[in-house]
Order: structure tokens, then sequence, then C-alpha cells
């Protein structure tokens, strides 16, 4: 916090930055929608604000907002992981500091060469990436948007059953540059 700001100001200066560019996003999209006519224009993103205070939470709900981060709560979730677990320090540190992973979205093909094969499990896409000094995560199937692919986008269920792979996959990853 500089120049004197008080967490609820910062707050305040967050909240109303969301709320300009909803209303912007908002009057575009309607714009959008009008000079289209019958095929209506894809959704705007959601921006997400950082919030410090937890009083604030009850304020983005009013105003319809649920994509925040709590800084302040992440940062005390992972004092307290550390604080219980010494040994976590590194991979924690690994995944949030500049210096350390960064996450990725790849091509499928970049592990599997679909012309020659293209059935095989999640195990196995990890192990291709795993050998390329990568860890992969999660995919996203090609047919699917993020929002609709958010139970395989990170630490997919059955990750033993073999499926189908296809160009426009897309696995996650952590990988250094």
């Amino acid at each position: 916090i500089e120049n004197g700001a008080t967490v609820m100001s910062c707050d305040s200066r967050s909240l109303s930055t969301l709320l300009i560019i909803q209303d912007i996003q908002k009057r575009l999209y309607d714009e959008k929608k009008q000079t289209m006519g019958s095929s209506a224009p894809p959704k705007p993103v959601s921006p997400i604000t950082e919030i410090l205070d937890s009083r604030t939470r009850s304020l983005l709900d009013v105003v319809s907002c649920s994509a925040y981060v709590m800084s302040n709560q992440i940062i005390s979730s992972v004092i307290a992981q550390v604080s219980e677990e010494r040994d976590i320090n590194c991979v924690l540190r690994e995944l949030l500091t500049a210096e350390g992973s960064e996450t990725y979205i790849r091509s499928v093909s970049k592990f599997v060469d679909l012309a020659k094969e293209d059935k095989m499990s999640f195990w196995d896409i990890a192990l291709r990436a795993r050998q390329q000094r990568e860890v992969a995560i999660g995919y996203k199937p090609a047919e699917m948007d993020f929002r609709e692919a958010s139970l395989l986008i990170i630490n997919p269920p059955d990750k033993d059953e073999e499926r189908i792979w296809a160009a426009g996959d897309e696995i996650i990853t952590f990988a250094l540059d």
C-alpha cells in the first residue's frame, strides 16, 4: 500500500475500476448485439480484481462479481501451510515466484504425433510432458470452452482411462522458460 492509502481505499479503487470495466463491457456487448442481429457475440470475459480486506467480499456479491482474488487470504494460507509442513515451502516458492515455473497451455501435438497415434491416457501425456521437463496438470478438449471443461482442466478425473486426442486439444503444464 503506497502513499498512506488504507486497505479499504485500495479496495474501493479496485471495486470502482471493476464497475467501470463491467459497464464498458456491457455497453460494447449491447452495441455488438444490435449490429450482429440474430447471431449474438460471445460474452465478454469477467475481469478479476484483487481485494485486500475480507469485509469487501460482501460488496462484491452486491455488484455480482465472482472473479476476485483475496491476496491477503492467499498469503495467510501459504504461511499456514509452510508452518505446518516446512518441505512445502520449496514447492510453493517454485509455483508462486517469478523465477519459478510458469503455467503454459500447450497444443496436444507437442506431446503426441496425432498422425501416428491418438489414443492414450492422461498419464501417458503426463509422462511425455515430463520427458520434456514439463509437468502436465490438466487438459481441455477442443470441443469445449474453458468454462465447460472446468472439471477437466486441473487434476482431471480418470487419468488412467484412454481417450482419443484430437487437434485443438490443449494440455496445461508447468515449465521453466
